[in-house]
């Protein structure tokens, strides 16, 4: 029988439903681009929709230098920064003069955050599937849906818009298990440029309060 003599992956690519293996193509291609890239910055937009709750909105500006080096400043409506620089994650809350130091090991791998800092391979973390619900306006860009090969607390599925021909990220959706979705557009992107080190660091100066969760 032929079947004897296909190799086993092959075989799954013949027996998978053609639109799943374009999904599929579609994940290497966004995993080798951004593995490409080794800095970039950008103007982010993020909306919250969560059940019976208004929308909220936040703006603000993002850094990232590879290896898993990031920089989001949010603006607006209130101020925030969270900053890695690979090994440790600060948030820092300005209103409420503390800021919260984690190990980036205990928040990233598997997640989308890892794929974020370049550090983790959506083709092992995530799987595609068809889409389910529309998040995403992909009038400028293709959508994939994933959801997680393990199970997360707070995923659900995402859903990344990337550009039709260098699959660069536009936005991405992500689903918790209640339903409440946030999306981030990112606008203005400007790929390897040069980014000093000590954007990626953050100063705890005495007079903040620390607080390093369990």
């Amino acid at each position: 029988m032929l079947l004897r003599f296909l190799n086993p992956g092959l075989l799954v690519l013949l027996l998978c439903p053609a639109s799943l293996f374009a999904d599929a193509l579609l994940l290497q291609r966004i995993q080798t681009r951004y593995q490409q890239t080794g800095s970039f910055t950008a103007r982010f937009v993020q909306v919250d929709q969560r059940a019976e709750a208004e929308e909220r909105r936040a703006q603000g500006s993002v850094r990232y230098k590879r290896p898993g080096r990031m920089r989001w400043h949010y603006e607006s409506p209130d101020e925030q920064l969270l900053v890695t620089d690979g090994e440790t994650l600060w948030l820092y809350d300005p209103l409420l003069e503390n800021v919260t130091i984690q190990r980036i090991e205990r928040v990233a791998p598997g997640t989308v955050l890892a794929f974020l800092l370049g550090v983790g391979d959506l083709e092992s973390d995530f799987r595609p599937r068809p889409q389910t619900r529309k998040l995403l306006d992909s009038r400028q860009g293709v959508v994939l849906e994933l959801m997680p090969r393990r199970e997360m607390a707070n995923l659900e599925f995402l859903q990344l818009e990337v550009h039709p021909q260098t699959s660069d990220l536009l936005a991405l959706a992500l689903v918790d298990g209640s339903g409440n979705v946030r999306t981030i557009r990112l606008e203005g992107m400007e790929r390897n440029v040069e980014l000093a080190e000590a954007e990626f660091v953050f100063e705890v100066t005495p007079d903040l309060e620390v607080i390093r969760p369990e």
